[in-house]
């Protein structure tokens, strides 16, 4: 886990094997990452817990090929991009 915040490590403490105190950024973050990948321990990565910093990391993830679990890069855009919500739910016939 990667918290750039340590007044929430509280209630984190128990969530992952490793955590890493680190601001959110695309340099540090990647950093972590092939640090993790060179000791062969990375199966992947989780992106979306912690607000907008972590999920607009994702398409930088995907971009360098890292293996992104659960919810992909571009249904997180989907998700967070109004026009294309929008979109889908016309799509779909979901009144809003």
């Amino acid at each position: 886990m990667v918290n750039c915040n340590p007044e929430t490590v509280s209630t984190d403490y128990d969530t992952s094997d490793r955590l890493y105190f680190e601001p959110l950024t695309e340099e540090h973050v990647l950093e972590i990452i092939h640090k993790e990948q060179s000791a062969g321990t990375l199966n992947g990565v989780i992106v979306q817990f912690g607000g907008q910093t972590p999920l607009k990391l994702a398409n930088t993830l995907d971009q360098e090929n890292v293996p992104i679990l659960g919810t992909s890069p571009a249904s997180i855009d989907l998700a967070e991009d109004r026009e294309q919500f929008a979109a889908l739910l016309d799509d779909l016939g979901i009144q809003q």
